[in-house]
């Protein structure tokens, strides 16, 4: 009797270890994301990348499914047919469900973006606006860029701002941890 006891205490304490852990992940694999740009000068109000060019606020959002194994945003803010002509991408941006990296794409003799090359003033902040199908559990972030900031707007959306100190070269690649 003594031995069943044993073994019936050992499953009840497999089994609350169990349920008692918690390994939801930040972000959830085939999740739609939806990334929208702003940008923001020194004493100017936010404004969306599409209108820049006179389009609607949502003319260049941009959609992807989270995989884990390919990059979201192979090309992110890469547009054709512009008033200012074929726009490369600036970033490639991927996700994991515990991770965000970005890399900028282009180079310095890149005819659009080499003009917004440099460091990022007081005052001015570039935004990613990220909405998730789904809700995400993203509760904190740490990164190895001190010029950035996740913002945590709502269940489904959170904004990774890019500000004063940042700067925005060919190469530059950061990542943000996701807790």
């Amino acid at each position: 009797m003594k031995l069943y006891n044993i073994f019936f205490l050992t499953i009840i304490l497999i089994l609350t270890s169990t349920a008692c852990q918690d390994d939801t992940k930040p972000l959830k694999v085939g999740t739609e994301i939806i990334l929208r740009n702003t940008l923001q000068d020194p004493g100017e109000a936010e404004v969306t990348y599409a209108s820049l060019f006179g389009q609607p606020n949502d003319a260049y959002d941009e959609n992807a499914i989270l995989s884990n194994s390919d990059v979201e945003f192979a090309t992110a803010l890469a547009q054709n047919g512009t008033p200012a002509g074929d726009i490369s991408g600036l970033y490639a941006i991927d996700f994991t469900e515990e991770r965000i990296d970005f890399t900028v794409l282009p180079d310095n003799s890149n005819p659009f973006w080499s003009n917004v090359f440099g460091l990022f003033p007081s005052g001015k902040v570039d935004r990613y606006y990220f909405t998730f199908s789904s809700p995400h559990n993203i509760t904190g972030f740490s990164s190895d860029n001190d010029a950035l900031n996740v913002r945590v707007d709502t269940e489904n959306v959170i904004v990774v701002e890019l500000m004063e100190g940042y700067d925005l070269q060919p190469g530059v690649a950061f990542s943000i941890n996701l807790r």
